[in-house]
């Protein structure tokens, strides 16, 4: 089963916080297949390499040093509990006192970047809006709960989830053959019988989902679907379920019939941002330029940020003198992706961060904000 580590409050103020020495960020996708560890160990090996030439090179640490900076990423390769259990992608960050390693939900494109701050703008998706759903698959047979993405949907493990009906309700004949009492039998006894048994799922799923708001799909044969939502406490329940034998549904099949009946209700705050952006362009209260931008982020007046992920905007950024700097005038050492950096400071202030793409913002900027002041 994948693992998926939590990026806590705590950690992401790590990977914000200004630094002096050089901060080593690695990203690399993943695959949830434990047959593939081996590709994704000399993935990781690889970039392990780029960075060390990055720190000998234009960093100037000497060898010793630079491997002792490396010294968790060996430690990982040689983790083999570690291997099996992956996600869609793979973040690593290393600095002096901060060593993180996160198996995520989002895959990403390979790279080893070494600077003066973490680059955290591949993270942006799991920041708001992450794109997590559940699909709950249920039958007298068999139970499964499955974690999803836009990427794919894997089988999780939920601690003290009933396995079937009669193993729950502990149900067994006179020859020793499991067989229903006469209590579940005929429509009102088989709908009692199910109540029960769906309420034991419940009763597993509702220290799994916590504080939980991600959407969840039933899967299930029609005249079931009815009975577990009566059953079950949690209340972000997707409208519209999957019908039929989900026992015979791969992991692959629930994520294709489940994509479409959450994504809208996934992307509905990305769309409403992107709404009324456009309904305020030209305005005092949308930010277009980087410098605007910047400024407004740090000091906390970005309300929700569109970044276009694949494009970059290298330079710097002054906190004392709020001065940006970007293009030919920007110097080669110490530059930042300015992009990513705005996300940064709006995330840290409680804004919202959403990925858009250039044709979906207007005049194909880069990025754009919506003012609270």
């Amino acid at each position: 089963m994948p693992h998926q580590d939590l990026i806590s409050s705590t950690d992401m103020d790590a990977l914000l916080e200004p630094r002096d020495g050089p901060c080593i960020s690695i990203y690399l996708p993943t695959s949830r297949v434990s047959q593939d560890t081996d590709e994704d160990r000399i993935l990781l090996k690889n970039l392990r390499t780029e960075a060390f030439e990055a720190l000998t090179g234009a960093e100037g640490l000497r060898r010793p040093d630079a491997e002792a900076m490396l010294a968790p990423v060996d430690e990982l390769l040689e983790d083999d509990s570690f291997w099996p259990y992956l996600s869609d992608g793979l973040a690593v960050f290393l600095a002096p006192g901060v060593n993180l390693a996160y198996r995520v939900p989002e895959s990403f494109a390979p790279r080893a970047v070494v600077g003066f701050r973490f680059v955290v703008k591949p993270l942006l998706p799991l920041l708001t809006g992450n794109g997590v759903y559940y699909v709950i698959a249920v039958s007298r047979n068999e139970v499964r709960l499955f974690e999803g993405t836009r990427s794919g949907a894997t089988e999780v493990d939920v601690e003290r989830m009933p396995a079937n009906m009669l193993r729950a309700m502990s149900m067994r004949g006179r020859e020793g053959d499991r067989a229903p009492h006469k209590q579940w039998q005929g429509d009102e006894g088989q709908k009692t019988l199910y109540l029960k048994f769906f309420r034991q799922i419940d009763r597993a799923l509702r220290p799994y989902f916590g504080g939980r708001t991600d959407p969840l799909v039933v899967a299930g044969v029609s005249y079931l679907q009815p009975i577990f939502r009566e059953a079950t406490s949690y209340r972000q329940l997707v409208d519209e379920g999957i019908d039929g034998n989900p026992d015979e549904f791969s992991a692959a099949e629930i994520h294709s019939k489940a994509w479409p009946l959450v994504e809208p209700l996934l992307d509905a705050p990305r769309r409403d941002v992107l709404r009324r952006l456009g309904a305020a362009w030209g305005s005092g209260q949308v930010a277009d330029d980087i410098a605007t931008i910047l400024g407004a982020a740090y000091d906390g007046r970005v309300e929700a940020l569109l970044v276009d992920l694949e494009s970059d905007i290298l330079g710097t950024f002054d906190t004392k003198t709020r001065e940006t700097v970007t293009g030919s005038d920007a110097p080669e050492s110490g530059s930042n992706d300015l992009t990513g950096l705005a996300a940064s400071f709006t995330y840290a202030r409680g804004g919202e961060i959403y990925a858009a793409s250039k044709e979906e913002i207007p005049d194909g900027r880069p990025i754009a904000a919506l003012l609270r002041y």
